[in-house]
């Protein structure tokens, strides 16, 4: 694992950088954590410290042994004085280095908040109507909708919002509806990874996403639920709807 979390930074151009180390040499215990750790602090350049936390992150995720147990080759997190602290073998600290040499010399716009707004709605085949209130903002998307589905009428089943920083996930349960998001900024367009699950029916996807654009993510046959049983509503279909925005600093 120490080498592929390397080989995936260790890519970058380097430079010398500033850091500071502790070393953790206690024994292994039982439950199998390592003992060659090395703790250092990095100065990252524009207030970068967070994003980087992100990245590093997602890069030492190795999987999960279940729900509440996942398998990491170190930790990264930010400290009090706004450095970036990271606890790894020495061999994955050659590729942070690395890492925060090449955002030493190719500074980027530290993005702010990214927030994606979620619709859930329902159509019924048959004479078209105008939205009501509550579909008025997604009203021009529903007319695309319309163009290849046919005539619909819609209704909004549940609305959700979620806000986080690029290289940060983001979650919400709603009253029927579980939305999981991890977003990254890039020049001036937002990558999300979405996940959705409603009653059973579950959507995973990576999408590209212009801010301020709507965009219908996926639609199926309608799951409803009765008495704590899910059945499928063949008379309508459900549709996944998210436009999302930045706050950039």
């Amino acid at each position: 694992m120490r080498i592929l979390v390397a080989s995936l930074v260790l890519f970058l151009a380097g430079c010398p950088t500033t850091s500071r180390t502790t070393e953790i040499n206690a024994p292994t215990p039982a439950g199998g954590v390592p003992s060659n750790l090395v703790l250092r602090s990095y100065d990252v350049p524009n207030n970068g410290a967070q994003r980087m936390r992100g990245v590093l992150r997602e890069l030492m995720w190795f999987g999960s042994d279940g729900k509440d147990s996942n398998k990491y080759v170190g930790r990264a997190d930010v400290g009090p004085d706004g450095r970036l602290i990271v606890l790894a073998p020495e061999s994955v600290h050659e590729g942070v280095k690395n890492l925060v040499a090449s955002v030493t010399a190719n500074p980027v716009k530290e993005p702010g908040t990214v927030r994606i707004d979620y619709w859930v709605v329902s159509g019924s085949p048959g004479k078209s109507e105008a939205p009501g209130a509550n579909l008025q903002e997604v009203g021009p998307a529903l007319t695309e909708v319309e163009k290849n589905d046919g005539p619909m009428a819609f209704a909004l089943i549940e609305k959700l919002s979620v806000s986080s920083l690029s290289n940060e996930r983001g979650s919400m349960d709603g009253r029927d509806t579980h939305v999981r998001q991890f977003t990254n900024v890039v020049d001036d367009s937002i990558t999300a990874d979405i996940d959705i699950e409603r009653f059973g029916q579950k959507l995973q996807t990576r999408v590209r996403i212009k801010p301020g654009t709507l965009t219908v993510l996926a639609s199926a046959g309608m799951t409803t639920r009765t008495e704590g049983k899910d059945s499928t509503d063949t008379t309508r279909t459900i549709y996944f709807l998210v436009r999302a925005a930045t706050d950039a600093r």
